[in-house]
């Protein structure tokens, strides 16, 4: 199984598109700390987790958000507003990447 990288390097290589999710901060209780990374795919289809449950299916929408502004950007959620019971908060950086052809 590929690693994250490799699969970011992928994206690029086929000229193809993602975004690339990763979990800045976090404040009290969440599943996953900084650090986690998750790849979403144009369908939506994703690599790796920056924890499950709601917080990873609100920020795939972001995340193909994004993808239709090829905009990154920085979103911030508070867990218990999408009834998950950790009750946390997390900044999470949205990262286009891909597109268009490299160099």
């Amino acid at each position: 199984m590929a690693s994250l990288i490799e699969e970011v390097v992928g994206v690029y290589r086929r000229g193809g598109e993602a975004v690339l999710v990763t979990l800045c901060s976090t404040k009290g209780s969440t599943p996953r700390k900084a650090g986690a990374k998750m790849l979403v795919y144009p369908r939506g289809k994703i690599k790796g987790t920056i924890g499950g449950g709601e917080l990873e299916f609100e920020a795939t929408k972001k995340a193909l958000e994004v993808m239709k502004t090829k905009k990154s950007m920085l979103w911030e959620k508070r867990l218990i507003d999408l009834g998950m019971a950790c009750g946390g908060a997390g900044t999470l950086y949205l990262e286009h990447i891909g597109g268009e052809k490299q160099l």
